[in-house]
Parts: structure tokens; C-alpha cells; sequence
């Protein structure tokens, strides 16, 4: 459980619900990993060698990932990805960005939302309403822009068995959720 809106803390509690630990907690100071400002999703990665629980951190523009002891272990940033809940499927992992930044303005803004898709090492390979993911000349990733008017604010995805992916905005001015074929 998060409280991504309070204390930025994700609390651990046992299968019998007793509790176990808190971690993570709020700081804004960039260099202060681990930390939060909007923890927004939590889930538990198994697609390593042990699982890992996996946050996102939306201001920081990043996945953390934590041993099960709630020690810090890693995150990936991805400039431009204000993210929301993600999901797990197979090998990928997926998210909503519910903002984003405008070309030269690194703000967070309303109406700029895409769906991130990061492969088994955790690099962006899609991005639904986003343009495709680009790197620099050292293979870092280069800010993420949203492209067309499918997605305005992307906050739920879920993906289905055939990996249609779904998608629920925040303030979405009365859309229902979109359903995406996957097209091979």
C-alpha cells in the first residue's frame, strides 16, 4: 500500500494484515533516491531472479525498485513520464503518464498524457500518445513527448491475455476507457 498523497510512504503489511514496515517517505532533493513526492503505483516485480516491490515516483519522473526489506536497490528515469499505476506483463512493464512535458518547457503539463512500455531491462520501447521512445548518441533516453490526441491524461493501464492494453485518464471529460489491439 502508498500513501502517494500524504507521506509519500509504501506501507508493508503480512498476508494476515498485520503490519510489517513503512518506507520510502517524502523528499523533493533530486539525489535523494528511494524517496517520493506522488508515490503513485506500487506493484511487486517477479520477473527478476527475487521479487522486488516497484514504485512509481511521478514528479521524479521515475520506476524504483526496493528489496522485499524495503532497502533501496535502483530507478529508472524517463524525462518527460509524470507516471501513474503501472502493470506487469510478462516481460514488459506498463503505465500511464497522466502529464507531460512541451517541446523546450519541462513543466508538468495538463492535457500531455501517453502510455510508457518498457521491456524486460527496463528500457522504453513504446509509447501510445507519446512519440516513440529516442535515445542520444550514449544511449540515453531522450524526454518523452506526447504525440496526438489519443491519450490526455493516462493514469490505469491493464493488459489482457491476446496484450490489448486498456486504458482509463484522469479527468477524461466523460471518455470511457480505451481499449488498444495490439497489432503484431
Amino acid at each position: 500500500m502508498i500513501d502517494g498523497y500524504g507521506s509519500q510512504f509504501i506501507i508493508q503489511y503480512s498476508r494476515e494484515g498485520k503490519y510489517i514496515r513503512k518506507f520510502g517517505g517524502r523528499s523533493n532533493l533530486p539525489d535523494n533516491k528511494g524517496k517520493f513526492i506522488q508515490a503513485h503505483g506500487n506493484a511487486i516485480d517477479a520477473r527478476g531472479p527475487e521479487p522486488l516491490p516497484l514504485c512509481t515516483a511521478r514528479i521524479r519522473n521515475e520506476f524504483t525498485w526496493f528489496t522485499l526489506d524495503g532497502e533501496f536497490l535502483r530507478s529508472t528515469y524517463l524525462p518527460g513520464a509524470f507516471l501513474s499505476r503501472h502493470v506487469i506483463k510478462g516481460d514488459h512493464l506498463y503505465s500511464g503518464a497522466c502529464f507531460g512535458f512541451k517541446e523546450n518547457d519541462y513543466r508538468m503539463w495538463k492535457g500531455r498524457g501517453f502510455i510508457t512500455i518498457l521491456d524486460k531491462d527496463n528500457r522504453p520501447v513504446s509509447g501510445p500518445g507519446g512519440a516513440v521512445p529516442a535515445y542520444d548518441a550514449e544511449g540515453k533516453i531522450l524526454p518523452f513527448m506526447k504525440q496526438g490526441d489519443l491519450v490526455t491524461h493516462g493514469h490505469d493501464v491493464c493488459v489482457d491475455d491476446q496484450e490489448n492494453l486498456y486504458l482509463c485518464q484522469w479527468n477524461a471529460g466523460k471518455v470511457p476507457p480505451y481499449k488498444l489491439h495490439r497489432i503484431s
